[in-house]
């Protein structure tokens, strides 16, 4: 099965610093939280914000991606955020993520060309695989929930009924002087 998923891209120029150059529509007013959210990756990584699911991947620009140089005015190497935004629980593959990953380059070299007056662009939409549960697993993980919840519910049992009254304490043994009297235990 398959959902809806827009690019989105955040990279940083030969001058300019990290910033979103591709966004999603559905967050167009918003899309500055991609920045709050996406980070440097080592593999695929998945972040949740304002309802919807985030995948993305960090890449190393080449020579050949870009025509030039893949290093900034400090010589530092130009690295891009790139993937993908959806409503669904998407999962996509490594051929998912070198589509997403050509849509962002063509961004990035429209970028590099004006770096000062470059302004964000939106994504189209493109095909996503959906990760779906299957009915077996949400069986296998109903047996823990319940359990959890009987063990809960005991503690909390235990936790709140009083002790039941148990038998008086033993009266204190003590010698008393001969001529004192007797006290009995009550």
């Amino acid at each position: 099965m398959t959902a809806t998923g827009w690019p989105f891209l955040i990279a940083r120029g030969r001058r300019r610093g990290y910033s979103v150059l591709l966004a999603p529509p559905l967050l167009r007013k918003e899309y500055g939280v991609l920045e709050d959210v996406v980070g440097p990756a080592s593999g695929v990584q998945v972040a949740t914000v304002r309802g919807v699911r985030v995948v993305w991947e960090e890449y190393g620009v080449t020579e050949a991606d870009i025509g030039g140089e893949p290093s900034d005015e400090h010589s530092r190497p130009l690295r891009l955020l790139h993937g993908v935004v959806s409503r669904e629980r998407v999962e996509p593959s490594e051929v998912d993520m070198g589509r997403v990953r050509a849509v962002a380059l063509e961004t990035y070299r429209r970028f590099l060309a004006d770096e000062e007056g470059f302004a964000v662009e939106w994504s189209e939409p493109v095909a996503v695989p959906v990760r779906r549960r299957s009915q077996r697993s949400r069986r296998w993980l109903a047996l823990p929930v319940a359990a959890a919840g009987v063990l809960l519910a005991v503690v909390v049992i235990i936790a709140t009924s009083e002790p039941e009254p148990g038998p008086p304490p033993p009266c204190p043994t003590t010698t008393a002087p001969a001529t004192a009297p007797a006290t009995t235990c009550p």
